[in-house]
């Protein structure tokens, strides 16, 4: 599952595409928990937006969101009935409460 992490967005409408696409938002934050507990970086850029060429806008995930990204995640997933999605979500936080444990 790879969702596009780079947007074309006019600014005047991000908050519009945010709010009007949350299955790819939930879905780059699940890859990008993955991203991040498979490397030693702290945080990680997981979504990009850009208009005219340029980029205007970078949203970032650090490790320590990762709970409450996948805690949101999966509750979005389920309620789509996305469950494989959700299982996914669920196995970022469990491998973070992993590592915390170490």
């Amino acid at each position: 599952m790879t969702t596009e992490m780079k947007n074309r967005v006019n600014p005047d409408y991000l908050e519009d595409w945010l709010i009007k696409n949350p299955a790819e938002v939930y879905a780059r934050s699940v890859e990008t928990a993955l991203s991040l507990l498979e490397s030693n970086k702290k945080e990680e850029a997981f979504l990009e937006f850009y208009w005219e060429g340029e980029v205007y806008s970078k949203i970032y995930m650090k490790r320590n969101d990762i709970p409450t990204a996948m805690d949101k995640a999966i509750e979005y997933f389920v309620s789509q009935e996305l469950y494989e999605k959700a299982v996914l979500a669920k196995k970022a936080k469990d491998s973070f409460k992993n590592l915390a444990n170490d």
